[in-house]
């Protein structure tokens, strides 16, 4: 018999805050964290604003050295990363030769013991990788010659980098890689390794993704693809509008979101507090089409379907949906399409709301930073609003929380990913309050 995972453990960078507890009092306010982009010339490209972080210093978790060798997504995801274990009770096992071991080990209990290194791993991960570092490094190539190119170019920009840093920093000897599956990627780094626990390859992961992708060409890549929307007359804060009749494309993010997932006879045997269970989860391809999704939602479909089924529940147990609704309107249509057909009529009773409206689209980081939202959602028994829906879409016949947060009794709750290439991703989070 498989072993039930639970979650212990959350850790958030993002464009609303750099930690949990902020990132969530701004999403229950229904804060925007979008902005006109200040970091590179727009004048030239489709679309002008972004969901960028903001206040973040990466040196109080690494060495100044350490933030030139690696990309702001791995800078983000190792302290999206600190912050979980944190939470989880398991900061302790931080090195103590980490750069600013000290500060970040303040406070925190010692190795529990059992807590074995060997059987806990790192499932990190990102959908374009250290764009920055690649673009810094061939421009220098470019002005200075080859031999201007640092040596530490390639372990920078290597995708399982943060997977790495925090396995490396941390001692964590289990399952550490990362996975890529451009959209869906964090949802895909939970399913995953939520299914390592289950068959016994890991007593306890650290799950998630990051993604630091907003440079001027894949700005510039995103908009000539017609992708991405524009500020919404004049005002940036109002572009990301999933559902809406006048949504146009998504709004490029940044940030990283970690989970520290246990089975939960380990997590009950060092006494950690248990935020939610990962019930369940689907994946899927639609096998169709690079960019655009399936048009009836048929990968989505069933995903969700899966996730439901590998949690034993059935669709009038799910009291909330968090969508992947990136307010794009093909995107947006074919993820209702899918989820009429899995919940019928009783979709429109169903809750849900968008977090891109207020983060944006965090891409590889989307799937681990929403899903957050829905264990804060589990845990206080509070649905966060979507913003910017001034009139619903009339095709849509569903129950978008606006306004102001929704105060409700939930046990189950659904979060659906969806990514380029037509992979898809539904994980059922459980509340531990039953």
């Amino acid at each position: 018999m498989s072993r039930r995972v639970v979650v212990t453990g959350m850790g958030v960078v993002c464009p609303l805050g750099n930690d949990v507890p902020t990132y969530w009092r701004r999403l229950l306010a229904g804060e925007s964290g979008v902005g006109f982009i200040e970091e590179f010339p727009t004048e030239k490209l489709r679309s002008n604003i972004a969901a960028m972080v903001r206040d973040f210093d990466a040196q109080a978790y690494l060495s100044r050295k350490e933030t030139e060798i690696y990309g702001r997504v791995t800078h983000f995801s190792y302290a999206a990363a600190v912050e979980a274990l944190s939470m989880a009770g398991l900061g302790g096992l931080l090195k103590e030769d980490a750069p600013h071991a000290e500060s970040l080990r303040a406070g925190q209990p010692e190795i529990p013991e059992g807590v074995d290194r060997t059987r806990i791993g790192c499932l990190m991960s990102t959908g374009m990788g250290s764009v920055d570092i690649f673009e810094q490094q061939t421009e220098k190539s470019r002005v200075r010659g080859p031999r201007a190119v640092s040596p530490f170019f390639i372990p920078g920009v290597m995708p399982n980098g943060s997977a790495a840093l925090i396995a490396m920093r941390f001692g964590l000897m289990g399952p550490s890689y990362s996975l890529n599956s451009a959209c869906a990627t964090g949802t895909h780094s939970i399913a995953t390794s939520a299914l390592m626990i289950e068959a016994g390859e890991a007593n306890v992961m650290v799950a998630g993704g990051g993604e630091a992708a907003t440079r001027l060409n894949t700005v510039a890549g995103f908009g000539n693809a017609r992708a991405l929307a524009r500020a919404f007359d004049g005002d940036p804060a109002r572009a990301s509008r999933p559902f809406d009749k006048d949504r146009s494309g998504f709004v490029m993010g940044e940030g990283a979101g970690a989970l520290v997932l246990e089975s939960e006879d380990h997590a009950r045997g060092r006494g950690a507090k248990i935020f939610a269970y990962v019930a369940g989860f689907g994946m899927t391809t639609d096998a169709q089409h690079l960019t655009r999704p399936h048009d009836e939602g048929l990968g989505v479909r069933l995903a969700t379907e899966r996730a439901l089924e590998r949690a034993g529940i059935a669709t009038n147990d799910v009291g909330y949906i968090n969508p992947h609704a990136t307010s794009t309107p093909q995107g947006d249509a074919a993820e209702v399409k899918a989820l009429h057909q899995v919940f019928g009529s009783g979709l429109a009773g169903v809750p849900m709301s968008a977090t891109k409206s207020m983060v944006g689209h965090t891409l590889g980081g989307a799937g681990a930073i929403e899903s957050i939202a829905v264990v804060c959602t589990l845990r206080d028994q509070k649905i966060h609003p979507s913003i910017n829906i001034d009139a619903l879409d009339e095709s849509f016949e569903i129950d978008v929380v606006t306004g102001e947060a929704r105060e409700v009794s939930v046990r189950y709750a659904l979060k659906v990913s969806a990514g380029f290439g037509g992979h898809n991703c539904a994980l059922v989070f459980e509340s531990a309050l039953t």
